[in-house]
């Protein structure tokens, strides 16, 4: 059995994509943090989706982090 399929039939796989997807989330918001604060960029734009993509990022981490926590219990 291949491993993507042993992990989409467990019962944690839902906090297991959520925590990926949330260090995902929280390394793209901190790219664009550093993207916008170059001295050529002049996107201010950006700063604000930076601190909504780590915010979202953040939350799901913590949230799926959490939830397998305990499930383990």
């Amino acid at each position: 059995m291949k491993m993507s399929h042993r992990l989409a039939s467990s019962d944690t796989s839902g906090p297991v994509w959520g925590l990926i997807f949330g260090i995902f989330m929280t390394a793209i918001g901190i790219g664009l943090w550093l993207y916008a604060t170059l001295p050529v960029s002049h996107a201010r734009q950006d700063q604000s989706w930076a601190v909504a993509a780590v915010l979202i990022g953040l939350f799901l981490a913590v949230y799926a982090g959490r939830e397998l926590l305990q499930s383990r219990r």
